[in-house]
């Protein structure tokens, strides 16, 4: 991420403790890992604890609690202790429950919307609006606009590039690798890339992202791990939380996270140039219903 912007944040340092660490627990080391099983399984323990006594619960040194809390963004251990708190004590705290076999349809559904929503929930809280402004301020600056992504993150990529292109913008999306390398290899310092990755770690993409960097290309980043190998090409990082919990191969709350991010880089591009995209909306809109 670009070192320029990693202080500059709009976003309250002092929340989202058990979002970050869910979004940050498959980059972390070995050691880091057993601090966060920890809390994770015994939050409210942690809220109560010394330093000393969270390492001792967690077989680990008191220095590697205060790198667990700095890798999750906070000063200290004090800060990390108030984040988590405000968290559980919040009115939408989110309670994880296993799926049951029993479950009848009704209650089924209901967990299905309460996920979708507190995926949005979680995101809203951990999204830096300053990050997000100096993007949409990239994207109407640049000369061309390139949108990846994969598996996963093709159909958001995908609908990114529909949903900005009545902004004005040379936008063009790519979802096939060889296809995504060719347009980073033409990328220059008057372009930029939008890499859409749940895991910020899949191949195709940093291959990608790195050939665009190397060309000078401003990186954008949408994904859900902040230590993500993603992360480290980007100029600019936004977060999604997007946890699968209810029919994990189906669920479509990461996507639900990815689009309303593009959906609100939309209205600050729609907000910047008004008449333009509503210029642009109703040209569409004509089209669209001639060929109905």
């Amino acid at each position: 991420m670009d070192a320029s912007n990693s202080g500059a944040t709009s976003r309250d340092p002092q929340s989202g403790a058990l979002i970050r660490l869910r979004g940050v627990y498959p980059s972390l080391k070995t050691a880091l890992q057993k601090v966060a099983n920890l809390i994770l399984r015994q939050p409210e323990m942690a809220i109560y604890a010394s330093v000393n006594e969270v390492a001792a619960a967690a077989q680990v040194s008191e220095a590697t609690v205060m790198r667990f809390c700095r890798t999750l963004g906070f000063k200290g251990f004090q800060d990390f202790k108030i984040a988590l708190a405000r968290e559980l004590v919040a009115p939408s705290q989110r309670v994880q429950e296993e799926e049951s076999a029993g479950d009848v349809p009704a209650a089924l559904m209901r967990r299905v919307f309460k996920d979708n929503i507190s995926a949005l929930e979680e995101t809203l809280e951990i999204l830096d609006l300053n990050q997000l402004q100096q993007a949409m301020q990239c994207f109407l600056r640049c000369r061309r606009l390139t949108i990846i992504g994969v598996n996963g993150s093709a159909s958001a990529a995908q609908y990114a590039g529909l949903r900005f292109t009545p902004a004005g913008l040379d936008v063009h999306y790519f979802t096939e690798f060889h296809q995504m390398l060719t347009a980073a290899a033409m990328l220059t310092r008057e372009d930029a890339l939008l890499a859409i990755s749940h895991s910020g770690s899949s191949r195709e993409i940093l291959d990608t992202a790195r050939l665009a960097k190397d060309n000078g290309a401003r990186i954008i980043a949408i994904t859900h791990n902040s230590l993500a190998p993603l992360t480290r090409i980007a100029d600019l990082v936004l977060l999604t939380s997007g946890r699968e919990l209810v029919v994990p191969r189906v669920s479509l709350a990461s996507f639900l996270c990815q689009i309303s991010i593009i959906d609100s880089l939309f209205a600050l591009l729609q907000q910047a140039r008004p008449d333009e995209i509503q210029a642009n909306l109703a040209k569409i809109e004509k089209t669209l219903l001639g060929a109905g």
